[in-house]
C-alpha cells in the first residue's frame, strides 16, 4: 500500500471527507495556508503531498472539484512539488506576480454560490500583512475559519497513514541501535547523532532532529558541538523525525555505559509503569485529563515527589508534529478511535528530575496500541564501554 498510487487513492478519499465538511458548512471553496516548517506544512500536504522547504504555500479546493490547486512562492519548489504531488501537475503553480491574488482568484472561481470561503490555518500561520491583503482580495466574500473542522478530519488516520506511521516506528526503533553501535567513551555526541540522522534519512525522512538530556532532567536538547561521551553519562536520547511519507513520530531510549544506579533505575521504572498505566486509559471516549492524571498518580503512589508538568502528556500527531489537541491545551478533549498520539508522560519531579519517555500509540476502544517495535525493554539500552 505504501506507494504513490496507494497514496493518490488515499488522498482522494481524504478530499471526499473534506468536501463533505465543506458542503455541510455551505463553503464553496477552501484555502489552506502552509509554511515550509515543521508544524506548518501538514494541512497543505494532506491533500496535495507537497513537501515544502521554504516560504509560504496555499492549497485551494472547490466543494466538488476532486483536484486541488497548489500555489508556492518558488519556481524550484513548484518543480519539486510536481514530481511528488497527488494532484494534477498542471495545477501546481509558482505565480510570477502575486501569490495571494492568484490564491484569492482561484477561490473566487469556485465561490459563485454562497460566497463563503473556508480558511485553514489563517489564524495560525498567516501574517497580519498577508491576512489584510487576502481580506482585500476577497472583498465581498465571507472568510470562514474552519481549521478545527479540517484538523478533526486529519486526526482520524486512514489505513495508509497508519501503515506509514508503523513504518517510521520501525525506522526510529532501529535507529536506536545505530546510536548504540556508534556510541563510545570519547566519541563526540554530534557525530553519533549524525550517524543516527543519516540512517533515518536513508529511508527518505527529510525534517527532524535528535537531542539528549544528560542531567537526569526530562529536557532533551542538542549537546554542545564538541561534547564527548563520558563513562558516567546517563543519556536520555530522543529522536523527533518525519517518516518517508511525512508522518511525525517521537521516540526515546535511555543509554549508559555502566549499570544505572538504583535510584535512577527506580525513576526509569516508575516512568515506564506510568506509560503502561496511562496507555490503558487511552481509549476512545476517555479524555486527555485521565491520561495526565494517571501518569501523576502512578509516580506519586511509588513515592516520588510530583511537582508539575514539563510537557503535554500526549498530543495528536500526523503530518504535523501536532495536528490538533494536546493534554495541556485541551485536557477535556475526548479521544476518538484511530487517532494517533505522540505519547510522553509530562510528569516532573522535584529538582527538575524525570525521564522523557516517548513513543506513539493508536487509540482504540480497548486502549492504546504501540505503533512500533519499541517495547518496554528497548527504553534502556546498555552500551559497550
Amino acid at each position: 500500500m505504501l506507494n504513490h498510487d496507494g497514496l493518490k487513492r488515499d488522498v482522494a478519499r481524504r478530499i471526499e471527507r473534506i468536501q463533505a465538511m465543506m458542503q455541510a458548512k455551505g463553503l464553496d471553496a477552501l484555502i489552506i495556508t502552509g509554511q515550509a516548517q515543521p508544524g506548518g506544512l501538514g494541512g497543505v500536504r494532506y491533500i496535495t503531498h507537497a513537501h515544502l522547504w521554504g516560504g509560504a504555500a496555499y492549497a485551494i479546493l472547490g466543494a466538488t472539484d476532486p483536484h486541488p490547486w497548489l500555489l508556492v512562492w518558488s519556481s524550484y519548489q513548484a518543480i519539486w512539488s510536481r514530481n511528488e504531488t497527488t494532484t494534477l501537475p498542471e495545477r501546481v503553480e509558482s505565480p510570477d506576480d502575486d501569490i495571494v491574488a492568484r490564491t484569492a482568484g482561484l477561490a473566487k472561481e469556485y465561490a459563485t454560490g454562497s460566497k463563503r470561503i473556508g480558511m485553514v490555518n489563517m489564524n495560525k500561520l498567516m501574517s497580519i500583512g498577508t491576512y489584510e491583503k487576502m481580506k482585500k482580495a476577497l472583498d465581498g466574500y465571507e472568510m470562514v475559519e474552519v481549521t478545527a473542522d479540517y484538523d478533526a478530519i486529519r486526526q482520524i488516520k486512514t489505513p495508509f497513514e497508519l501503515e506509514a506511521m508503523q513504518q517510521n516506528g520501525a525506522i526510529l526503533d532501529a535507529a536506536m541501535d545505530v546510536f548504540a553501535e556508534n556510541a563510545a567513551v570519547g566519541a563526540r555526541y554530534w557525530d553519533v547523532c549524525a550517524a543516527v540522522e543519516g540512517y533515518i534519512k536513508s529511508f527518505g525522512g527529510f525534517w527532524g532532529r535528535t537531542k539528549s538530556s544528560l542531567d537526569l532532567s526530562p529536557y532533551t536538547v542538542p549537546t554542545d558541538k564538541d561534547r564527548r561521551m563520558q563513562r558516567e553519562d546517563i543519556i536520555n536520547f530522543e529522536i523527533v523525525y518525519e517518516s518517508p511519507w511525512g508522518y511525525w513520530l517521537e521516540m526515546t531510549s535511555v543509554f549508559s555505559f555502566d549499570p544505572l544506579p538504583g535510584h535512577v533505575q527506580a525513576m526509569l521504572d516508575g516512568y515506564l509503569l506510568a506509560v503502561e498505566n496511562s496507555s490503558a486509559l487511552a481509549r476512545a471516549g476517555n479524555t486527555f485529563r485521565m491520561i495526565a492524571d494517571a501518569n501523576d498518580k502512578t509516580l506519586r503512589d511509588l513515592g516520588f515527589d510530583v511537582v508539575g508538568k514539563h510537557t503535554p502528556d500526549c498530543h495528536s500527531t500526523g503530518l504535523d508534529g501536532s495536528d490538533g489537541p494536546s493534554a495541556a491545551a485541551s485536557p477535556d478533549f475526548v479521544l476518538k478511535p484511530n487517532m494517533v498520539l505522540s505519547y510522553h508522560p509530562g510528569t516532573i519531579l522535584r529538582d527538575d528530575r524525570g525521564f522523557l519517555i516517548s513513543d506513539n500509540f493508536l487509540v482504540t476502544p480497548e486502549g492504546a496500541v504501540r505503533l512500533s517495535p519499541h517495547h518496554a525493554s528497548r527504553y534502556y539500552i546498555r552500551l559497550d564501554a
